[in-house]
């Protein structure tokens, strides 16, 4: 049996006590020293494999539905490096465009989707072979990405200048005619866009530029793209793992999103039906992304610890720390058979 891409957008769905015994490997970016560094093992107890040069401050990772590929955007060298889960490599490193931030597989690993913070265009990848399709240009950079369950939208925050009333900062790109569909006013500064669990949510927190807190996360109809709620999460939440970046198996009746909080230092569980937080778990400081497999194991980036927190989601407890190469920042996991 193949490897299988472990659940990366919520964590608590299993009713039974969490993963013991999963067996796993995580990439882990390091922005400091220009790699992606591996770890396998028996959670909780992973050990270092190697670390895989890259391009220059690698930044978000996304892993490939079938588990065949990782991809790194590599910020300051205007580059993505492809990764092979099988040999450890790095394959390619295509030059795009200025300060690749996400990245996002479709559901078939075909495709790879790569937002730029300084374009005004997101870059189209054929996977496999690695070469540049058609580039689509929207009119605005764009920061976080997220792609729907069926390919059809990509979903994309912009946060490269202050926030302004009156100025939308997320956007929805149809796939099928390959144009920028709307652009949402949210009347915040937003930083990550997230699909709930069914599809029929946008979830959007507000932290917008780094060091400018805003504990508001708002939600919005994909159907209607308007604004139906805004909650408040913690002080100062970030990210929330999601389909094409950190993973791609995730069940439309889970129960709970998570959600990482630089200014509480936790990771924070968020009901899906009634928008309340329902459990905060201390980690690092400055916790950036997370990744999940599907028995509710939760793994957390602590961008100034230097440190991955190890959580399991069921039982809400902390499980242990991995100290990591400095400056982590994205993160995915790669489920492994018995």
């Amino acid at each position: 049996m193949k490897p299988a891409i472990a659940t990366l957008l919520l964590a608590c769905l299993a009713v039974t006590p969490a993963g013991a015994g999963e067996t796993v490997t995580l990439f882990v970016t390091s922005e400091k020293t220009d790699t992606v560094n591996v770890f396998r093992g028996t959670v909780p107890d992973l050990t270092f494999v190697k670390g895989i040069p890259v391009g220059r401050e690698p930044h978000n990772l996304g892993i490939s539905p079938d588990g065949r590929w990782v991809a790194t955007s590599d910020r300051r060298s205007g580059e993505v490096s492809i990764l092979d889960t099988k040999t450890l490599t790095e394959v390619a490193r295509i030059r795009l465009g200025r300060q690749p931030h996400d990245v996002a597989f479709t559901s078939d690993s075909r495709t790879l989707y790569v937002g730029h913070e300084q374009e005004t265009f997101v870059s189209v990848i054929e996977a496999g072979t690695w070469t540049p399709k058609p580039r689509l240009e929207i009119g605005r950079a764009q920061h976080d990405l997220s792609i729907s369950a069926d390919d059809r939208e990509l979903w994309f925050t912009v946060t490269n200048r202050p926030y302004k009333a009156g100025d939308p900062r997320v956007g929805v790109i149809d796939l099928v005619k390959g144009k920028l569909l709307t652009l949402i006013e949210t009347g915040a500064n937003a930083h990550d866009v997230t699909l709930s669990p069914d599809g029929r949510l946008a979830v959007v927190t507000n932290s917008g530029f780094v060091h400018v807190p805003d504990n508001r996360v708002t939600y919005l109809e994909v159907a209607t793209r308007k604004v139906v709620g805004t909650i408040e999460v913690g002080k100062y939440p970030f990210h929330s793992p999601k389909r094409g970046r950190d993973g791609n198996d995730v069940p439309a009746n889970a129960t709970e999103m998570w959600f990482s909080d630089h200014g509480l230092k936790a990771a924070l569980a968020v009901s899906v039906s009634d928008r309340r937080v329902v459990a905060s778990v201390p980690v690092g400081t400055e916790p950036y992304h997370i990744a999940a497999t599907p028995a509710g194991i939760l793994f957390v980036a602590n961008h100034t610890s230097n440190t991955v927190t190890i959580i399991d989601g069921p039982r809400r407890v902390r499980l242990g720390t991995l100290q990591v190469p400095p400056r982590p920042h994205g993160l995915a996991v790669l489920m492994h058979s018995p």
